[in-house]
Formats: structure tokens, C-alpha cells, sequence
């Protein structure tokens, strides 16, 4: 009997100092759930004039950083923070967790927003902006005592897959007009005289239809109004698809019929991006590392049709100062070895490239080879790209 009630107490012990270890027995009735703030939305995936995070997949950047206040559940014990999302009016029956972290700060990568707002699950349209509610769950241990945060609610608009414009069958142009011959003349008579093409860009930016991303950079004057108007076949000389300003200077508005030209609010460089694809416009003043050191004050057409001429087939200024953009109509006749380049004063720059209709010039690089026709032909030479636009 004197073992049996030595024993006893000794497991009376044992027992109470696990239970005094056990977290569950720890843990504050009613934790406090942490506090989900507003993202900055300073990240380039953040559209302001969508108000809407716009997702390349091909991104490799941050869509944006979600910040909260720290869980209290009244122990020292890690607390498991997973961010999740899933449609607006669902209230999370179908919630997917983007990430999971030890912490209350998120980083979020496009990619992973892109991945989890298409799965088979949330099925977001591609293309199509869709509303979206994030919060914050917080659990400890084997996922004991969930608390949630508040909800925020997100536009997103995640693109197709995007390739570089070389393997796009057709590109859709945009076009600057009002800077040129003073005519408007919105037409493919106009091309270079009354309006100049939007720059590609070299990245992957463009969809299988031929939207995307253009740009150009020039110098602009405040006495000459401009507007962006659409390349595509159906629509020039329409008037009827249109980037104009909703204020006279540089604020955008799309299809409005009643909207006022662009004006710069002083003389200088600026830069033009549009996206075609998420329907976005900017209007920036170049950032002073990119205006172009040199402004050429002649630019020539020299090739096999010409026998490489530096000077018989002079290219046109579009533009009245400061001028980049340059247009001549040329007709190429059939060669058995076609090649053509840009030059400068007889040689002393030219640029060349293996890529037709379009593309971008190299210093010294290799003869356009060309394929016969009558074409307008376009090239910006501060960012390099041309156009060969057959007539």
C-alpha cells in the first residue's frame, strides 16, 4: 500500500505539469486578430487610372507588399499568417491562400497573383477585370484557434501570356497625330506627313491579336495639340477609338468623342506609353538619363535599289524642332540580294537589322532585307524602331 500511494502522487504530477505545458491550455479565450492595411499601390502592377492591378504573366516584378498588425493569442508560440483571396460575394467558401509566412507582411509577386486569380478554382477571365477580396488567417499549432482580419477588396485584370512582337503575325499600331504637317489628316495618306507610329518595345508585350505595348518619345511644343488614335484598318479615319484628354493638358480618356486634344504644359521631352491590351495611357516628362545626347539634322534611305547611296534617298524630319522621327515613301523593287539601312551623313551612323517589316535598328548592324513593294517607311531614332508600312 506504501507504493501504491507514493505512485499516485507522482503521476498526479506529471500529468498536471503536461497539461500546464499544453498551449491549448495557454491561449487567450478570444485572441486578437491582427489588422489588414490598404496596400500602397506603388508598384508599376498597379494601374491608379484603372485603379486595378494589372497582371502580366510574364512579370517577373512585385504586384505589391500587404501589411497587417501582428495576432495576439497571449503566448509566445508561432503564429502562422496565410494570405487568401477569393472573389467578391463568395465570402471565402472557395478561399485559396496566395502565401504563407511567420510574419504580417506578405510580398507578393505578379506571378503568384496571376497563378492563383486562374486557377481552376477562382477562374478569373483572362483580360477581364475582375473584383477580388483578400484577408489574412491566422492559426497556431495544427491550425488551432483561426482568427481572420478584415477584408479588402481588389480589381484584377490579369493579361494572356504575351510574346515578343517578332513571333505576332499582325500588329496593331497606334498612332501620335497633330505634331506633324499641322493637317490631321487621319488616313494612310497621313502616315509620317500628318502622323507617326507608337515605338514597339523590345520585351515580351504583345498578345496573339497584335495588341500591347507601345511607346514614343519626342519633343514635344505646348503651341501643338496632339491625340493617339488606333492603326487598325477598320478603324482609320474614324475618329471612333481615340486617346484625348479630359482636361487640355496630359490627363487621358478613351473613346470620347468630345474629349480635347493633349498639350504639354511647357516645351520638352516626353514620353508616351500605351498599353493596348489593358487600355492604359501615360503621359510623362522623360527622365533626363534618356533624351537623346544627339538631334541629326538629315537621315537617309541607302540600299541594294539605290547602290547604297548615302544621300539619294532622303527621309523626311516629322516634327518642326528638335527632331527624332523620320518618314520617306520609297518603292523597293524585286533583288536577288535585297538589303536597306538608315544613314546619316553619308555613312558616318547607319543602322541595320535582319527583322522586316519591322523592328529595331542596330548601329552598323546588318541590311534589312526587305521584300518588294511601295511602302512608308518610319524611323525614331532615339529609340531606334521602324516600320516599313506597305501602301
Amino acid at each position: 500500500m506504501k507504493k501504491f500511494r507514493i505512485f499516485f502522487p507522482l503521476v498526479a504530477l506529471i500529468l498536471l505539469a503536461a497539461c500546464n505545458n499544453d498551449p491549448k491550455m495557454m491561449i487567450l479565450a478570444n485572441p486578437v486578430a491582427p489588422v489588414l492595411s490598404t496596400p500602397s499601390h506603388s508598384t508599376t502592377a498597379y494601374i491608379k487610372d484603372s485603379l486595378a492591378y494589372i497582371l502580366n504573366m510574364d512579370s517577373t516584378g512585385l504586384a505589391d507588399t500587404f501589411m497587417g498588425t501582428s495576432a495576439n493569442y497571449g503566448v509566445g508560440t508561432t503564429v502562422t499568417y496565410s494570405l487568401q483571396i477569393d472573389k467578391t460575394g463568395d465570402n471565402f467558401a472557395n478561399a485559396q491562400t496566395i502565401t504563407t509566412a511567420t510574419k504580417d507582411t506578405f510580398a507578393v509577386s505578379v506571378l503568384q497573383l496571376y497563378t492563383v486569380v486562374t486557377n481552376a478554382t477562382l477562374n478569373a477571365t483572362v483580360g477581364v477585370q475582375t473584383s477580388f477580396d483578400v484577408r489574412v488567417k491566422t492559426t497556431i499549432g495544427t491550425s488551432l484557434q483561426p482568427t481572420y482580419t478584415n477584408v479588402l477588396t481588389l480589381m484584377i485584370d490579369p493579361l494572356p501570356a504575351l510574346k515578343p512582337f517578332s513571333m505576332v503575325p499582325t500588329i496593331n499600331l497606334w498612332y501620335i497625330i497633330g505634331l506633324g504637317d499641322g493637317t490631321w489628316t487621319y488616313s494612310a495618306a497621313g502616315i509620317g506627313v500628318s502622323m507617326f507610329p507608337l515605338s514597339l518595345v523590345s520585351s515580351n508585350a504583345y498578345d496573339n491579336s497584335g495588341d500591347g505595348t507601345f511607346t514614343y518619345t519626342g519633343y514635344f511644343q505646348h503651341i501643338h495639340g496632339f491625340k493617339i488614335v488606333s492603326g487598325k484598318a477598320s478603324d482609320m479615319g474614324t475618329w471612333s477609338v481615340q486617346w484625348g484628354s479630359s482636361d487640355g493638358v496630359l490627363t487621358p480618356e478613351f473613346e470620347i468623342g468630345s474629349s480635347q486634344n493633349f498639350t504639354v504644359p511647357a516645351d520638352g521631352y516626353y514620353t508616351i506609353t500605351l498599353n493596348s491590351i489593358a487600355n492604359t495611357l501615360s503621359i510623362v516628362p522623360t527622365i533626363t538619363a534618356s533624351i537623346p545626347a544627339t538631334s541629326y539634322a538629315t537621315m537617309d534611305l541607302s540600299g541594294d535599289w539605290n547602290a547604297w547611296s548615302g544621300t539619294a534617298n532622303p527621309m523626311s524630319g516629322f516634327g518642326t524642332t528638335n527632331n527624332h522621327q523620320w518618314y520617306a515613301t520609297v518603292t523597293l523593287p524585286a533583288s536577288s540580294a535585297p538589303g536597306i539601312k538608315f544613314n546619316y551623313n553619308s555613312w558616318a551612323n547607319s543602322w541595320g537589322s535582319v527583322s522586316f517589316p519591322y523592328g529595331f535598328g542596330i548601329s552598323n548592324g546588318s541590311n534589312i532585307p526587305y521584300t518588294s513593294g511601295t511602302y512608308t517607311v518610319c524611323f525614331n531614332d532615339i529609340d531606334d524602331c521602324y516600320y516599313f508600312i506597305k501602301q
